[in-house]
């Protein structure tokens, strides 16, 4: 079977993963990996380095120019994925008018659809979710074209990923034992270990329930961290002969920046208030882009759920505890001038305090509403219903309700309004099935995550369950 793998690593364990394939059959035509990767690469294979592919440039010894431009009728059947692109470009091409941004997309289009047509592959491999332009628009037109695909999700429970074929419809794996075990009761003692250990620590009061990404943040932003960023931008400024420049930017962007203007519409929390609690998504990301699709814009999620509101119900949105310090002053597409006061202006919302507990938030809803946030799956832990407007690995766990509109989003409202409830065993049901569609093994190695295994174990448990779900085509 032809096989493309995109997958931005190099080393031993990417290695590793192509001879194993290759062991079994698979011939690797194309890889997109991280720079130096070439060296790592098998003989037949054809090497692509991942930030080239993310600037739109070709793989070297391709000539983009022996693919025509695309026509009318591909990009009519791509439009969607066309939209969902434009604004992931947010990523990396902020600074781009959508025209350029767009253009640039006809570029990629042109030669990935080109490069597939010419060297056929029957498979393609993701390490995750694709999110970073090329790569989604590689998953899309595999699907336009019929080609298997094959990715993976972090879910941030203990090490456990799932492995989708399409992530739009979600893990096959965990569908097929969330059937068979429909009707049957399971106790905590039936998890392996480390979920018993993840569930009793998300029910301790005193344990540190953050996900593994948060508390990396945490790490890269203590107080000594900042100020030593801080000296090193100084030094280099002073070096350069910018430090005068970008101090009159700072001074100019210090009375108008996401900080401040999120300041100036902050309300008080009145936990005696009936309330949804929303927090936003970290963007640009993967979670919002694509998984979030049209909720990418988390405002509409906002004018929806508000719209939808009973009554006497109230919506407390909170910003990403990371979302304004990554972006410092600056505003950008995705917290434009002008976001968090549009907010605020929506009846019967409130932008509440970022510093506010987000599990005393949770604790105390009627419910919490997300694109695809881990405070969802947070919520259901809790016996909270969670109101999701994305596609988030979550999203078949009972008391976790996808809405798309107003109408949609009444009636779960209505539900929760008339006491819906959510029990704990229905949780451990749901992980009991979630045990056993899972993989050991996280992918994004950047983040420490509580995982007995070394770097090539977890890369070779991928690779088994990449071979397991080849031998069903």
């Amino acid at each position: 079977m032809k096989v493309f793998l995109i997958w931005a690593g190099k080393g031993p364990e990417i290695k590793n993963l192509m001879l194993e394939l290759k062991k079994h059959g698979q011939e690797i035509v194309y890889w997109v990996g991280s720079p130096g990767g070439e060296k790592d690469k098998l003989p037949e294979t054809i090497f692509h380095d991942h930030w080239q592919a993310i600037a739109g440039l070709p793989a070297e010894d391709i000539n983009m120019a022996e693919f025509s431009p695309p026509g009318e009728d591909l990009i009519e059947k791509l439009y969607r994925a066309e939209s969902i692109i434009l604004t992931m470009m947010n990523k990396r091409y902020d600074k781009m008018g959508v025209d350029e941004r767009r253009h640039l997309y006809y570029n990629m289009l042109q030669y990935w659809h080109g490069i597939i047509k010419k060297y056929k592959p029957e498979l393609i491999i993701f390490p995750i979710i694709p999110h970073t332009v090329f790569n989604y628009l590689i998953y899309e037109l595999a699907r336009l074209l019929n080609i298997k695909v094959i990715t993976f999700e972090d879910t941030w429970v203990s090490d456990r990923a799932l492995l989708y074929t399409d992530f739009w419809q979600g893990s096959e794996a965990l569908h097929k034992e969330l059937r068979e075990n429909q009707d049957k009761i399971f106790s905590l003692g039936d998890l392996d270990s480390d979920l018993q250990e993840y569930y009793k620590a998300q029910k301790d009061k005193d344990s540190d329930k953050a996900p593994p990404y948060t508390k990396k943040w945490r790490q890269q932003h203590t107080i000594t961290n900042k100020f030593f960023r801080k000296m090193r931008i100084i030094i280099a400024s002073l070096k350069d002969f910018s430090v005068f420049r970008k101090g009159l930017t700072y001074f100019l962007k210090i009375k108008s920046n996401p900080k401040r203007e999120y300041a100036s519409v902050e309300a008080e929390v009145d936990f005696a208030e009936k309330f949804i609690y929303l927090p936003l998504n970290y963007q640009p990301e993967r979670t919002s882009s694509p998984q979030g699709s049209i909720f990418v814009d988390q405002i509409l999620m906002i004018e929806i759920l508000a719209a939808s509101l009973p009554k006497d119900w109230v919506i407390y949105v909170k910003e990403h505890p990371t979302q304004i310090p990554a972006r410092g002053l600056n505003f950008s597409s995705s917290r434009y001038q002008g976001y968090y006061k549009r907010i605020s202006e929506l009846k019967r919302v409130k932008l509440i305090p970022i510093e506010t507990d987000t599990y005393t938030l949770i604790n105390k809803s009627l419910a919490v509403a997300t694109v695809t946030g881990t405070a969802g799956w947070e919520a259901v832990l809790r016996s909270k219903p969670a109101i999701i407007f994305g596609y988030p690995w979550y999203r078949d766990c009972p008391g976790v309700f996808k809405v798309n509109g107003v109408e949609s989003c009444q009636k779960v409202l209505q539900k929760i309004k008339e006491g819906f409830k959510i029990e704990p065993q229905q949780i451990i049901n749901y992980l009991y099935s979630f045990d056993k569609a899972t993989i050991h093994g996280y992918v994004d190695t950047g983040i420490s995550v509580n995982s007995k295994l070394n770097k090539q174990e977890r890369m070779n448990n991928f690779a088994q369950a990449i071979l397991k779900e080849i031998r069903k085509i």
